[in-house]
């Protein structure tokens, strides 16, 4: 079933498609996904029912100067059906239209702590060598780990972490 996230998502994307302009509204949406999480209090303002429609439209015309077109309206769309809580969920869908379109693999890097950026690109690098395609990965917190990591990208698991590892061990001794 396609939920309202999934929608939106899909209607930026065949926009997107039919202008040719697939990777830049990609980038985009990442940079203005990447503001929006860091400033929370935005999108709570966004779908602020203490303020006007028109007011929240200004606030966010006045914020996203540069910002295309068309993923102004897209925010201005969900602002008016009352569905900026799902506002992240919609630029995720639409990053996962983008990537399948673009032939990069979405995956998961599951980590005891949050990792910086560099971390990620770094280890997104070496991935993409071993699955001979691009790949994008999303940090997921699993204090259990202990440390070190674990990607999985699609029915693929590299498992790095120290758990796993300690796991390997206490079986090896068993026998």
């Amino acid at each position: 079933m396609e939920t309202v996230s999934s929608r939106y998502g899909l209607a930026l994307y065949s926009l997107a498609l039919e202008e040719k302009k697939v990777e830049a509204l990609q980038k985009e949406v990442k940079e203005i996904r990447s503001i929006f999480k860091e400033n929370t209090d935005f999108i709570m303002i966004l779908g602020s029912s203490f303020l006007s429609l028109k007011k929240r439209q200004e606030i966010l015309e006045k914020t996203l100067v540069n910002v295309d077109e068309r993923i102004i309206s897209l925010i201005e769309v969900v602002m008016e059906n009352n569905r900026t809580s799902v506002l992240m969920d919609i630029f995720d869908s639409f990053n996962s239209y983008c990537n399948e379109y673009l032939g990069v693999s979405e995956g998961k890097i599951i980590s005891a702590f949050k990792l910086e950026q560099t971390v990620i690109r770094q280890i997104e690098e070496k991935v993409s060598k071993i699955e001979k395609q691009k790949v994008e990965l999303k940090n997921d917190i699993d204090p259990s780990l202990i440390g070190g990591v674990k990607v999985v990208i699609h029915d693929h698991i590299y498992d790095g972490s120290i758990k796993h590892q300690i796991e390997t061990m206490k079986i090896d001794l068993l026998k």
